[in-house]
Order: structure tokens, then sequence, then C-alpha cells
């Protein structure tokens, strides 16, 4: 940018600051790369007798993806009433601006002047109407849109996946993508983080496998959802693979994207493998809040108390500024770690040395931090001093601790909190049930039976996942559906009655 500016100085000392040639680079070179630099390239704008068509689409399109898309609108407005023509570029950046600012009635606005100026037909043009329509929700404008045009490309089907992977059934996106008569990278990326946002993870890396066996080389956005799949998956072999991939794109001179980072470091650690989250957190050579904050994450749900405390301190001392999310990790890192003082102390620290205001987040973690350690009544007194209502999250966090310790009356007033806001969730009344139980309080077991049927709720299923070989396998309780499933089950069987007969076996005194 310093570069850019020194060359604007120059052609303004040569008098060639009206010309169409150097206006074109000068505003593109601020404009677009970096919407920061958004102020020097309107200065520059402002000062133009008479702006072409060319340079207000490079402003509107800069403003669009800026942080104040009505800019655009303002633009195209004067560009309308004293400007040169529209023309085929100008409407899809206009309407990602109304995209972006989920105006329905400007973007119709739009889609009619598009139309009068004999646009309608354009594919870019048509192209960002099905973006605009369907990010909007309108799914069956969009889909009348795409279903008029005469002519589509990979962009237009990859953007109609998109929108119906967004608001639709996710089988409906799977449909139009099997459709597809030809697939880019970004149509499988579209499909593939479709699926990690309907927590469909296993479905996510099957469509990636077969992304790679098509010779695809997958780009940041796939690679991002698939770091996202394996995490939630445990999918230890395929983040490897993926990490390894990425090394050797990059190659080890080049600093990794930083969300890339984050979501390998965050991933590592959820597949239990803190070794390789530690080395990929230890290899960025730029070491910016998101990737300080997975670092204490981990650790965090590690127990690894006193280490995330000592992450969190070089973090500080290294002049990074913690956020919000940074203060959840390190709370919660406390309270799995029995680190009360030092939660309640971090907790104090967050408005008063860093000004961050603590959000129902921070609230309950500070409750779970107490209730796990036994500090029920503590907890209580805390929730009712709280600035802001109590959620769910809290009341359940308060419900388990109250499990642990036995605390029945706590209990109750918890359960029934959460009763109330939820009463078709099983797993509330199983809690209920076990603190009843354990209390040796049949008639209230009986009552909260009672309850149940009532409202016609049970509890979740199980499940479990293991990877083998690379592909991960899900067991739900009660599903036989598995072909492996009777083998299965004839080998847990043989393995816990082995296991019995040892027990018994060391429990003889003889033995």
């Amino acid at each position: 940018m310093q570069e850019a500016k020194r060359l604007h100085a120059h052609i303004v000392a040569s008098g060639l600051h009206q010309q169409e040639l150097y206006l074109r680079k000068l505003i593109t070179l601020y404009a677009v790369p970096n919407s920061s630099s958004l102020t020097n390239s309107r200065l520059l704008f402002d000062r133009i007798e008479h702006p072409s068509t060319f340079i207000y689409n490079t402003m509107i399109r800069a403003y669009a993806a800026s942080s104040d898309p009505y800019q655009a609108l303002h633009l195209y407005t004067q560009m309308r009433r004293h400007g040169p023509p529209l023309d085929n570029y100008t409407f899809p950046f206009l309407l990602k601006a109304c995209s972006s600012l989920s105006d329905l009635t400007k973007g119709e606005e739009i889609h009619c002047q598009a139309f009068k100026h004999g646009f309608d037909s354009n594919i870019f043009v048509q192209n960002s109407l099905i973006y605009f329509y369907g990010s909007n929700g309108r799914i069956k404008t969009a889909r009348r849109v795409f279903d008029e045009m005469g002519i589509r490309d990979v962009a237009t089907w990859t953007t109609l996946v998109t929108c119906y992977a967004s608001f639709c059934p996710i089988e409906s996106a799977r449909r139009v993508f099997d459709k597809m008569p030809n697939r880019s990278v970004v149509s499988f990326s579209a499909m593939i983080a479709g699926y990690v946002r309907r927590s469909m993870f296993k479905e996510a890396l099957e469509l990636f496998s077969e992304m790679l066996t098509l010779k695809m080389e997958p780009n940041d956005s796939t690679i991002m959802s698939v770091i996202g799949a394996c995490a939630n998956l445990g999918a230890l072999d395929m983040g490897r693979w993926i990490y390894l991939y990425i090394f050797q794109r990059k190659g080890n001179n080049n600093q990794f994207d930083s969300r890339i980072t984050t979501a390998l470091i965050d991933m590592f650690f959820k597949c239990g493998s803190i070794k390789t989250a530690v080395k990929v957190f230890e290899g960025a050579k730029e070491k910016y809040v998101g990737e300080w904050t997975a670092m204490i994450s981990g650790l965090a749900m590690h127990g690894l108390g006193e280490q995330l405390i000592e992450a969190f301190e070089h973090m500080v001392g290294s002049g990074v500024r913690p956020n919000g999310i940074t203060f959840v990790s390190l709370l919660s890192g406390c309270t799995h770690s029995g680190l009360v003082n030092e939660g309640l102390c971090y907790f104090d620290r967050m408005k008063r040395d860093f000004g961050i205001e603590p959000t129902i987040e921070h609230f309950g973690c500070v409750v779970d931090l107490l209730g796990r350690a036994g500090l029920i009544d503590q907890a209580m007194q805390f929730i009712w001093e709280m600035p802001i209502e109590a959620n769910a999250a809290i009341w359940g966090a308060l419900l388990n601790a109250c499990r642990v310790y036995k605390n029945v009356e706590v209990g109750e007033v918890a359960a029934r909190w959460l009763i109330n806001d939820e009463p078709w969730n099983g797993a509330i009344y199983m809690a209920l049930l076990g603190l009843y139980r354990e209390a040796g309080r049949w008639d209230e077991v009986d009552k909260v039976k009672g309850e149940m049927k009532k409202v016609g709720c049970r509890k979740s299923p199980g499940c479990s996942l293991i990877e083998v070989n690379g592909a991960c396998y899900e067991f739900v309780v009660g599903d036989k559906s598995h072909l492996c499933a009777v083998e299965v089950c004839l080998n847990l069987s043989k393995i816990i009655l082995e296991f019995k007969e040892n027990k018994y076996i060391l429990q003889d005194p003889k033995l």
C-alpha cells in the first residue's frame, strides 16, 4: 500500500491523474485487494470529473464486499443520474450488495433494472440473481431463474447447490449436485460444506474421498470443511492426511492461512493427538488470537490446567490481546482442572484488565466451575446475582453438579426450570430420575416417569464412532442395520464374558 501511495503521488505530480488508464489501475489497486483502503479509493474517485463505467463498477464491487455495502447502492444511484451507461458487470456487484444487506425490495428493483436494460439473460447477472434470491431464502424464485436460463455453466449449478444446502433439506441439494453435467472443486466444496453445516460429517468425508478419486485438488474452503468434519468424527487418520497434504502444498517455508492453522490445532486436540496439535501451533510463524485460543481450548478439553494458564500468560506477554472466546476456553479449562480460585480470578480480570464484558457463556463457565467443585450454594447465589437471566446451559450445568453431589433441593429447582423450558427433552427427566434414585425418593421417581409418558418424551439413544482404515463407522444403541452387527455383538459378548471371568479369578483370595 505504501508503494501504491508513492505511485499515486508520482502520477499526480506528472499531471496524469485524470487519464483513464492510470485511474483504472490506481482505483483497482486501492479498492479491490483491501477494503480497508477504500477511503483512499473514494477520495480519488470523487476527484474524477467523468468516471467511466469500469471505474464505477470497481468502486461498487469494492463497497459490495466491504462492511458498508449501502455505499454501493448510493454509487449506483449516482451512476444512473449523472454517470456513464450501466453494463452487465454492474448488476452482479449490486446484487451482491443487496445479498449482504438482505434487502429483498432493493434486490428486486435491481432485477427489474437489469431486465429493463436487457441484461436479464446475461449468465453473470442470472447467476447473481440465483444467489441473491437463494441467500435470502427465496428458493422458489431462485429455482425459477435457474429453470428459465438458456445456458448454464458450472457456477450456475454450484450457486443453486449452495442455496439448497443452506435453506432446504440437504437431500435436495444433493439431488441438484448429482444432476450437474460438470463439477468443479467449488461445486464439491459447496456440497461438503452443506453436509458439515448439517452435522453430517461422515457424508462430508465420503464426498471428499470421491472428489480425490477424480484427481481434483481441494481449495482452502474444502480443507476447512474437511478439517471440521474430522474434528467432529475424531477421524485422526484423515486429519493427518490433510495436514501432510497442506504441508506439501504450501511447503515448509510458507505460512499456512491463519484459519487453517487454527482449525488444524483444534482438530488434532479433538482427535486426542496433543503432540501434533502442539507441533502445528509451534510451527506457526505468526500466532494470532485464533491460534492462541485454539491452543488454550485444546489444553482445556484435556484438563491440562497448568499448561493452559501458562499459555494464556505467554499469549498476553507476547502482546496478543485475548477476546471473549479466549476467556470461555480459559474458564472452561480451569473448570475441568479444578482450578476454582484461578478461574474466579480470570473472570474478574476479563473486564478489569481487558475491557471484555462477560456474556452468558462466561457466566455459565463460572457456574460450572463452582458446581463441579461442589460449591452448589455459591453457584446458586451467583446465578441469582447475575445481571442477565440464566439460560438452559447454566441450569443444566447446575443440575449435573447436583447429581454428582446429591443436592436434591437445588437439583429440583434446576430441573424444573429446564423441564418448563424444554418439556420434550428426555435427558432432563433422566437426570432428575437419577437424582431421585440416588436419594431413595421412589415416589418422586414414579411421578417423573408419569410426566415422561404424559409428554411422550424418551431418552435419545447413545452412539459411538470408530475410525478403521480411514473410514468412520457409527454405532447407535439398538441399531442392527450394519452388515457386521451380529458379529460385533458376538465378539463383544465374548469380551464381556472373559472380563467377568478374569475379574472373578482376580478376586479369588487363593489366587
